[in-house]
């Protein structure tokens, strides 16, 4: 996993451990002798019996006492650094594990008993509430965790997971990990009876990991996780993924100079790292080699810096390259970066390099980056040769941070040069990174002008009011590049619904949200959007340079110029493709960052008559569209596939993508299947 957060002080546990150690003449990291006699509980009864009767007793306990040696009179420090001191590393309701596992177990998990390799005693305390779990967007140690059965009974105090782990007697580092619950929940965590884990919030989509140090004086190391605090709610209800045990050495120059040999092969091997992992590593690095010419420093010095360096090295994210796709996992391009493009649109673009001047053909992705969340989103690009590997070409359209950035930085007052003060007021208003919102980028060369077209659902406050989504408009912006800078022109309110109709939100027309574009074979550019406070969709035409409508709203004649879809029915993020001479067009429900059930419709021409031809999803028992919401469908050599985003609403830049390929019947009708994983035909 990478990297270790540490929440309780470990030299007093260092201390106590050390203490227990010298009553029986020896302690944790040194050679001395480690065995302890427990005394039991009948050691307050001596007090009341007879001098003889007692030595008597005392001397039965010392020939039935069970003794537990030191870890470190166990196991050597080569040893232990060898598996980076993991004793176990328990993949929790798991029947496998990737990787490695701890130097005590041969199995993920089990129930308490003895390893059939190992000879330890260690595992879950069984109990019928709980429920073992197989999450799909989850990988290795997050592929499998427990939970509690919905309609169990639940103590709370005394539900919840026990495990025990046979091991000397000293002081472990343990880690407890949690990954993806239904909903955001808390999770407390006690060791060897003492709370180590106090009400952790662990959200949907995220990896929550809680490192703490306990001491061992009975060799067995005890866990309990719960939630004390979940009242009648089985929303509520503890979840556990995985638990790590590490021994704690002790920090010396040695080992310090041990843990630079060992990472020593990553230091002279950059290029196989990402940047934004190596980077820190290589700092920690070199401050290591410096404190290892250093014999007089305090064992804390030692220990600091081991466990930063360790941290750094076990961060480390090595470059992928794919071969494949996975849906739901997370994606990196081509410098190790997660690909920040949302809510966006994939394409085959004839580019030409601005560095070599050579035109290729190329998929081109744009997205919104959610880096910084809702706001503060700019438009990405991506360009890829394979659709498996992408490379970041930058953010062709930023926001703006300040109004005076429009005067006074290179950027923008080169793209902005021919803008009245009342044009780049407007700009900033449109952009500022502190409020606006950019959803939805998609892009469109219009052949007739050269000119590359970005449309968008540009929201935020207005003149009039302070409202996230107070304007409600499609945004636009040009560029003579797909690399951008594209220049912002404006946003706009839409067409609305005409007289003889009945608008579903009349005292706010023409609103824009949800939003794409489509081309016509004709070269006829549309713009698909959800209005009327997103109960309605829209399919309006778009001029001849794709930079505004056809024909103004007030204009607009109705079936010629636009048209209303499903007035009502609330259905938004809107993707429309041609294949076969018939159009499609594939839509979500409204339930804000939350997936719901998808649709799709059919006609024969943009402007025509749709017909609802329900869900394309197959499998699909929750009716969450795979627990993503459609962005984007697009075609390679006459196969569909279709783009969707698993938005995590608590993380926006932790979003993951869907992309899954899209079958058809005989009579046209599409499907949609789930794999974890798939290649291109």
């Amino acid at each position: 996993m990478k990297g270790r957060t540490y929440l309780y002080g470990l030299s007093a546990l260092l201390a106590a451990a050390y203490l227990a150690g010298c009553a029986s003449g020896g302690k944790p990291g040194g050679s001395g002798s480690a065995d302890r006699t427990e005394t039991g509980a009948a050691a307050g009864q001596q007090e009341t019996e007879s001098g003889a009767a007692a030595g008597q007793q005392e001397t039965d306990e010392s020939s039935a006492a069970e003794t537990v040696p030191y870890l470190w009179d166990v196991h050597t420090t080569e040893e232990l650094m060898s598996v980076d001191y993991l004793l176990y590393r328990v993949n929790c309701a798991g029947a496998q594990a990737d990787g490695v596992l701890g130097l005590y177990q041969t199995a993920a998990d089990q129930p308490f008993g003895e390893d059939g390799g190992t000879g330890k005693q260690w595992g879950y305390r069984d109990a019928d509430y709980m429920v073992a779990v197989e999450d799909d967007t989850g990988e290795d140690l997050t592929r499998y965790r427990w939970e509690i059965r919905e309609d169990a009974e639940y103590d709370t105090e005394q539900t919840g997971f026990y495990y025990d782990f046979e091991v000397p007697d000293g002081v472990y580092e343990v880690t407890l990990g949690f990954y993806n619950p239904f909903n955001a929940r808390k999770v407390t965590a006690e060791a060897e009876g003492e709370l180590v884990m106090d009400a952790q919030k662990i959200l949907k989509y995220k990896l929550t990991e809680n490192t703490f140090y306990t001491s061992v004086r009975d060799g067995s190391l005890q866990l309990k996780v719960f939630n004390p605090d979940r009242g009648k709610d089985a929303m509520q209800n503890p979840v556990l993924s995985y638990i790590l045990v590490r021994a704690v050495p002790e920090y010396t120059q040695e080992l310090l100079q041990e843990l630079l040999e060992r990472t020593d092969a990553a230091n002279a091997d950059p290029g196989r790292y990402t940047a934004g992992t190596y980077d820190p590593f290589l700092e920690q690095y070199r401050a290591a080699e410096a404190l290892a010419q250093k014999p007089d420093a305090a064992e804390e010095e030692y220990r600091q810096q081991y466990l930063t360096l360790q941290e750094a090295f076990d961060g480390l994210e090595e470059i992928k390259v794919y071969q494949s796709f996975l849906p739901g996992k997370a994606w990196t391009d081509d410098a190790g970066n997660l690909i920040q493009a949302h809510g966006g649109q994939v394409q085959q673009l004839a580019v030409t390099d601005p560095e070599t001047g050579k035109q290729e053909t190329k998929w081109w992705w744009v997205g919104e980056d959610k880096t910084n969340g809702s706001s503060r989103s700019g438009i990405c690009a991506y360009s890829s040769d394979d659709l498996y590997n992408w490379h970041f070409e930058g953010v062709v359209m930023r926001n703006v941070e300040s109004r005076d950035q429009l005067d006074t930085d290179p950027y923008f007052t080169e793209l902005y040069q021919d803008y009245t003060k009342e044009q780049k007021d407007r700009v900033f208003l449109c952009l500022d990174a502190g409020s606006a919102i950019i959803e939805r980028p998609k892009l469109l060369y219009n052949e007739k002008t050269g000119m590359y077209v970005l449309w968008f659902h540009a929201d935020g406050p207005t003149e009039t009011s302070d409202s996230s989504y107070a304007a409600a408009c499609a945004g636009v912006a040009v560029s003579e590049t797909p690399y951008g800078p594209f220049r912002f022109i404006d946003r706009y309110r839409l067409n609305t619904c005409p007289p003889d109709q009945e608008g579903r939100y009349p005292q706010s027309k023409g609103m824009a949200r949800d939003m794409n574009v489509f081309v016509d074979t004709d070269g006829t550019a549309y713009i698909i959007y959800s209005s009327e406070e997103n109960l309605t969709l829209y399919i309006s035409k778009l001029n001849d340079e794709y930079t505004y409508l056809a024909v103004p709203p007030e204009e607009a004649v109705y079936g010629r110029d636009y048209i209303r879809l499903f007035p009502g029915a609330q259905r938004e993020a809107p993707a429309l493709f041609l294949r076969d001479g018939g159009y499609y067009l594939m839509t979500s429900g409204c339930t804000g960052w939350a997936p719901n059930q998808a649709r799709y419709y059919r006609a024969d021409s943009v402007l025509g008559e749709w017909t609802d031809c329900g869900d394309p999803c197959v499998g699909d028992d929750r009716h969450t569209t795979f627990d993503s919401q459609s962005t984007c469908i697009f075609s390679m050599d006459g196969n569909y596939y279709y783009m969707g985003d698993r938005w995590n609403s608590e993380d926006l830049k932790n979003s993951r993508y869907i992309w899954l390929p899209i079958s058809f019947d005989e009579a046209g009708n599409m499907s949609i299947s789930y794999t974890d994983e798939w290649t291109l035909p």
